[in-house]
């Protein structure tokens, strides 16, 4: 017992002579036992050599001296000197069984403070890898959204750009593309709105953060200059320094990020401005494939109205040419009992394409259709003015009579036709091709 107290009093004394340096040192030297036990060993001797001058002088080891040995002369010191050595061994074995046993409870108090730093620091590691988490989680949702931001603005100019190549087809979609385009207007804008608070605000914080360094800073220099007034309170100032010191480490590091914060802030800015100017061009583009689909409706009415317009006329002439051969068609029946007697000749209506076949103009029964003298004929033709004339569906009627007898009517073949005229030669050329009308009587093979 008095070895364990020496040692450990001893023991005591020596960590209270030490430096924090060395108190750490001493822990690293410790805690590391598979690259430290030569310095563990050295620190059991320099205890041991500590701990010896307080040990009582031993007393002298009375040898026994058996009856057997009294025979021999050499063997009985021999026995002695063993039996002697012998005793200092054990004596020793037990002084190293007790520095062993403190040895042991000290190192085992030493793991267990190890233990607690080291679960301290893990502590202070995970929930310092918590914040940077959830920092790395905020950052990877922020570029999440600009993402989308960018994908949107990307789908909104897609649109665009197949909304300018579909207004020429109608007005309705013209009208909802502009529609998209104003939707997207105002979000560009309420867009530009939130990011200008965001702005503000961060300014705000920004001057706040200003005014914090700067009474930081102020707060520096006023204890630099109590550092300099007091010389007796060295140690607490000093502590004071360093606080001071990282707080404007912090503080700086603060600054930092804030103006990082700050450029970000502004690029974000531009982006936005750049956003408004392709909303802008967008809308004009809405704005003038809208104009467009204006002049394109005002067209088509202009056409709805001229077609009503040529309808209407075709009507009043269908009107006419109806009531026209309604009268021929008495006409000719009154002449129907009259051809014998007044020996009124008959005709047919022949025409040739190309000179190369020749057609006689039929009834609806297949047979001939026979003309008497003076009976007009219509003939609708397509209209040659237009330029696609085969694609336009403008026809033109003609009128053309049967030749009277005793008159002098002219040849019997007209080439050239005049809308609603009388017999004359008249013709005209279809997709290329000659067209002559001619007249055969009924009596003439």
């Amino acid at each position: 017992m008095t070895l364990r107290a020496s040692s450990h009093g001893e023991l005591q004394a020596l960590t209270s002579l030490k430096t924090p340096a060395s108190d750490s040192g001493t822990f690293r030297s410790l805690s590391h036992s598979s690259n430290n036990m030569s310095g563990r060993f050295e620190s059991i001797e320099e205890i041991k050599g500590f701990s010896k001058p307080t040990h009582p002088p031993r007393r002298p080891v009375r040898a026994v001296r058996p009856v057997s040995a009294l025979s021999a002369s050499g063997s009985f010191l021999q026995i002695n000197h063993l039996q002697g050595e012998l005793v200092r061994k054990r004596k020793e074995c037990e002084d190293l069984k007790k520095e062993n046993k403190y040895l042991s409870n000290e190192i085992h108090m030493e793991r267990i403070m190890m233990r607690t730093e080291s679960e301290l620091t893990m502590r202070n590691l995970r929930n310092l890898n918590q914040e940077l988490q959830a920092q790395v989680k905020e950052l990877k949702q922020k570029l999440h959204l600009s993402q989308q931001r960018a994908t949107l603005c990307s789908r909104a100019a897609e649109d665009a750009d197949r909304g300018r190549a579909e207004a020429d087809k109608s007005r309705a979609l013209a009208e909802a593309r502009a529609l998209d385009s104003r939707q997207e207007k105002d979000v560009a804008v309420a867009d530009k709105i939130r990011l200008s608070e965001d702005l503000h605000m961060l300014k705000k914080e920004h001057n706040d953060v200003q005014l914090l360094l700067a009474q930081a800073e102020k707060n520096y220099f006023e204890t630099k200059l109590k550092l300099d007034r007091v010389s007796g309170e060295k140690q607490a100032l000093q502590e004071e320094n360093r606080i001071v010191e990282d707080e404007r480490n912090t503080l700086r590091h603060k600054l930092k990020e804030l103006t990082e914060e700050n450029v970000k802030i502004m690029e974000k800015e531009v982006n936005s401005r750049r956003r408004a100017l392709v909303s802008e061009e967008q809308r004009e583009r809405a704005n003038k494939a809208q104009q467009e689909a204006e002049q394109e409706r005002h067209l088509a009415e202009r056409e709805r109205e001229d077609r009503t317009r040529e309808c209407l006329s075709w009507r009043e002439k269908h009107q006419t040419l109806a009531e026209v051969i309604r009268a021929q068609e008495e006409l000719k029946s009154r002449r129907q009992t009259k051809a014998c007697q007044a020996n009124i000749k008959s005709y047919f209506l022949c025409m040739t394409e190309s000179d190369q076949r020749v057609k006689i103009l039929k009834n609806q029964d297949g047979t001939p259709r026979n003309f008497t003298e003076g009976d007009p004929v219509y003939i609708s033709t397509p209209d040659l003015n237009s330029e696609d004339s085969e694609r336009s569906s403008g026809r033109t009627m003609f009128r053309v009579a049967a030749p009277r007898v005793g008159r002098d009517t002219g040849p019997a073949h007209f080439s050239e036709l005049s809308p609603m005229a009388d017999t004359h030669e008249s013709g005209f050329s279809r997709r290329n091709r000659k067209v002559e009308y001619f007249w055969i009587p009924t009596d003439e093979e």
